[in-house]
């Protein structure tokens, strides 16, 4: 059981070179979970990749396909919020939500973002790519 961060599930969907360790790991273990609030952020990071030319807009498209053909089960905020909050000193609310699911669930939380592996105050295992 894997939670996904948006860090490391956009590196997958736009096929950056780096996330070929990324995807053995996927490949191990593709019982995939988030919070419902990844798409959002996978579709705001794809605009800011579009608009500032760093990936063309088919190149979107198709990611965004990949995207809504992924097997991810996705939670609501509810019963994470407190925990969301509690995390709040070191951590963004959007990246407090994915600590809160892993602690949840007991899961690793897979990631590309060093920063949030650093953080303090959380019990998640946090994995980086």
């Amino acid at each position: 059981m894997i939670v996904l961060d948006t860090s490391a599930l956009l590196d997958v969907l736009i096929g950056r070179p780096a996330s070929q360790s990324l995807l053995a790991r996927l490949a191990r273990d593709d019982d995939l979970h988030a919070p419902h609030l990844i798409d959002i952020e996978v579709l705001h990071a794809l605009r800011r990749l579009v608009r500032t030319s760093v990936v063309r807009s088919d190149r979107a498209a198709e990611a965004r396909a990949d995207l809504a053909e992924l097997s991810i089960t996705r939670y609501p905020l509810g019963s994470m919020a407190d925990r969301v909050w509690e995390l709040r000193g070191n951590l963004t609310a959007y990246d407090a939500a994915f600590v809160a699911l892993a602690e949840a669930l007991g899961a690793s939380l897979i990631t590309c973002d060093r920063r949030l592996a650093k953080a303090s105050s959380h019990r998640a295992r946090v994995e980086v790519y």
